[in-house]
């Protein structure tokens, strides 16, 4: 064999081990199937997350890619498949390639929150919270994470409704706010990344939020819901809560899990994961948090002295290998996605019930977003996925709608032992394929060698079209005009505190919120949508 073949061939193994390992670490999609999350090979995905802040950014941890990836390797040590995000910078939207890559390269998927609707904070605040403004921001977001395999799914609210029975009257908007970013997401033809709700630990709401954000027609329902469990998690509380979900019919998971914070044996992850009861209705929970907080929660604590949660972690706390330990060894009943058979059914929107602090009722209309025509919305071409694996995108309304998340009985880089193991089947014929293809080019250059030289005409190569994989993609120029008059406000509309009285990014204010900012600064503006005039963000629903 040729000097020049054997160069050639080492560069084609090269190339295919560099392939090989990016396969391996690579995740997929996961998709919905009743109340179970699927990866796609079909194995039963439970989420193991981390409430992440970190980084210099502590309300946008997804900025600084050297960040995520010193936290990242060590979010796999532990046993994590997922990270929680709190907040992203709409303003900076475009830089966070680097964060999402460095979680996808260690198998870790990300939960997005798009911002937080605001709160009704007293019984004389009714106007609706879901607005233009709102709408422009998260979909902006949902415009730019789309592309990623890992994004698991977009949260609209975090506690929104709370311990009082007046914050309820938000969630009517909370629900317009799931059809409307359905919607934008469908006719852009993204994939059906999830829709979120996590609800705050507040025994008498979150059932009936529950009920309420997963009931009716399914294209204005939360695809997925989240409930926070914190302090002393007893016994009896977690058996409350398996019976309150016992029979919902959407996937369950937890959002935030603060079980005993002064003493994190995780005795309550070993309940979830381990018993059989648990593990048929939680999909898996978030443990909060990654850096140590001053109330004591947290895996590690960074060398940095302004909480800023960066650089190197300084130590790993107890926590950490507590965690560890019961991941490892804790390994959830699970059920294929062929021998699941979808036996809930949707149940009933609730009814107004003051007495039980319910103030919606269930057939109420759902606000509209005055001159907005989502039917105008276009669709985007979608860069090609970087691993071989098929995304089946279903419809997000109908029964099985896909969405996003991983599976018990995963390597370290996150993906199944049965889609690994096509994998490396599959890159074992590449291999040999490519040593054939390589064995023939020898052969084929050796007989030409023997062959008069008369190789021109037909034995050169002809010219290729270098544009492949093109990513263009068509805008709506309405949807356009109408971000660029938002900019500048959509840092108002999303940003959350640096500092709260209890946990990040929980807002403990009593001042009533009758609407988001303004962005004051843009007076006077206004654009259309598709002929439409519309008021700029300062105008109210």
């Amino acid at each position: 064999m040729s000097a020049i073949l054997r160069s050639k061939y080492r560069t084609a193994l090269l190339f295919l081990l560099f392939f090989y390992r990016s396969l391996v670490e690579a995740v997929s999609p996961v998709s919905i199937k009743g109340t179970k999350l699927y990866d796609e090979s079909g194995a039963q995905f439970f989420l193991k997350g981390v409430v992440y802040v970190g980084g210099d950014n502590r309300n946008d941890p997804l900025l600084d890619a050297s960040q995520c990836r010193i936290d990242a390797e060590h979010l796999r040590n532990v046993g994590a498949n997922a990270v929680y995000i709190y907040s992203i910078d709409v303003g900076k939207l475009g830089q966070h390639r680097g964060c999402m890559e460095e979680f996808d390269k260690q198998g870790i998927y990300v939960w997005l929150q798009l911002g937080q609707l605001p709160m009704v904070t007293s019984r004389s605040d009714r106007t609706p919270k879901w607005d233009l403004s709102l709408y422009t921001s998260w979909t902006s977001i949902i415009d730019s994470f789309s592309e990623f395999d890992n994004l698991l799914a977009f949260g609209i609210g975090q506690e929104t409704v709370n311990g009082t029975d007046f914050t309820t009257l938000v969630a009517p908007s909370l629900k317009a706010a799931a059809r409307d970013l359905k919607l934008f997401r469908d006719k852009r033809g993204y994939r059906a990344i999830p829709i979120s709700y996590s609800a705050g630990d507040f025994e008498q709401y979150r059932l009936l939020t529950a009920q309420y954000l997963t009931c009716g027609p399914t294209e204005s329902t939360v695809d997925l819901y989240g409930v926070n469990i914190f302090n002393n998690c007893s016994d009896s509380k977690l058996d409350r809560l398996r019976s309150e979900f016992s029979n919902h019919h959407a996937p369950v998971v937890v959002a935030e899990d603060g079980c005993f914070p002064l003493d994190r044996e995780f005795s309550e992850v070993q309940t979830f994961f381990g018993e059989s009861e648990f593990s048929r209705i939680f999909s898996g929970m978030n443990i909060f948090q990654w850096g140590r907080n001053e109330h004591s929660f947290g895996l590690v604590t960074y060398d940095d002295d302004t909480d800023r949660n960066f650089g190197q972690p300084g130590v790993f706390l107890p926590a950490y290998t507590s965690l560890q330990q019961v991941w490892s060894e804790t390994v959830p009943q699970s059920t294929s996605r062929d021998a699941y058979s979808v036996s809930s059914t949707q149940l009933p929107c609730p009814t107004a019930n003051p007495q039980a602090g319910w103030l919606v009722d269930g057939a109420v209309a759902l606000p509209v977003i005055s001159g907005l025509d989502i039917n105008t919305v276009t669709s985007r071409t979608r860069r090609p996925r970087s691993t071989t694996s098929t995304s089946t995108t279903a419809s997000p309304t109908a029964s099985g709608a896909s969405l996003g998340v991983e599976q018990p009985a995963t390597t370290s880089g996150g993906m199944s032992r049965g889609a690994l193991a096509g994998i490396i089947v599959a890159i074992v014929a590449i291999v040999l394929g490519g040593a054939g293809a390589a064995f023939w080019v020898f052969r084929k250059r050796k007989s030409r060698q023997e062959r008069p030289d008369d190789h021109d005409g037909p034995w050169e190569k002809t010219g290729e079209d270098s544009e492949h994989g093109s990513s263009a993609k068509t805008e709506l120029p309405a949807h356009e005009r109408a971000a660029n008059e938002l900019e500048g406000g959509f840092r108002h509309h999303h940003q959350l505190a640096t500092k709260t009285d209890w946990k990040f990014p929980y807002e403990a204010s009593n001042t009533p919120v009758s609407e988001l900012p303004d962005g004051t600064g843009r007076p006077g503006n206004h654009f259309e949508l598709e002929g439409s005039p519309v008021q700029g963000p300062g105008s109210r629903l």
